[in-house]
């Protein structure tokens, strides 16, 4: 990107957004959270309407919408303000500007790493609302050891967003530090985007996968999960259940 409005753009947010943004940063990292949502809700708002209307810049606009949103969320206390979440948020405002970057140095944003950090955002801004999964029939159990946490699906069938749902927020709930191992011994399907969903997170949550087989197994490798995902030990139960 090399035009005047562009290299005008840049310069902005070199000299003028995002040192606000490193205090607002400092500030959620103090513990501060409402103040340091409060100054970065500026510049954040200001980069998602400027972007909006640059070509070329459109994924740069959805992803600070959904940062935005997410912030908008631990202020208004929707979503705890969990070390977890604040942790997300963090993450969150440096991909905007880690977008930007991409933009002006590569011509081109990394589309799969804008869509993971927003499915992470979703499914935790998912896991502090009442949804749709909540009421629905449970699909897991959680089992939590020493060793860290198994999350066991007890569905045959896992296709529907409520589901999936689930899945990601029984993820999101665990500490980051913890293993997740995700048991799908009992599941006779499981849908690609349920494997989709689970892979987003593994940038934040160490996360392999035992009980592969049949059709769960069959669509795991057809999507390149095992490139993602790795393989856990055998099942072994009796930890405490959830």
């Amino acid at each position: 990107m090399s035009d005047a409005l562009s290299e005008e753009f840049f310069a902005e947010v070199s000299d003028k957004y995002y040192p606000q943004v490193l205090e607002g940063l400092e500030l959620l990292g103090a513990g501060e959270v409402l103040q340091g949502i409060e100054i970065l809700g500026r510049p954040l708002h200001t980069i998602k309407g400027v972007t909006g209307f640059m070509p070329g810049f459109e994924a740069a606009s959805n992803i600070t919408h959904k940062v935005e949103s997410f912030l908008k969320k631990l202020q208004a206390t929707t979503l705890p303000h969990s070390a977890d979440n604040i942790s997300l948020a963090v993450h969150g405002v440096n991909s905007v500007f880690a977008v930007i970057e991409q933009i002006r140095d590569q011509g081109e944003p990394d589309m799969a790493e804008i869509e993971a950090v927003c499915s992470v955002l979703e499914a935790a801004s998912g896991a502090g609302e009442k949804s749709a999964s909540a009421s629905a029939a449970a699909c897991l159990s959680v089992e939590k050891g020493p060793e860290g946490a198994r999350v066991i699906i007890t569905a045959p069938r896992i296709h529907r967003k409520a589901q999936r749902d689930q899945i990601t927020g029984a993820i999101i709930a665990l500490p980051q530090e913890t293993p997740v191992v995700i048991d799908v011994s009992a599941a006779k399907s499981f849908g690609t985007i349920a494997w989709e969903d689970i892979a987003s997170l593994t940038a934040y949550w160490s996360i392999s996968v035992a009980g592969l087989c049949g059709a769960p197994k069959e669509t795991f490798y057809a999507a390149d999960m095992d490139a993602r995902i790795p393989l856990a030990a055998a099942p072994q139960h009796g930890g405490e259940a959830q």
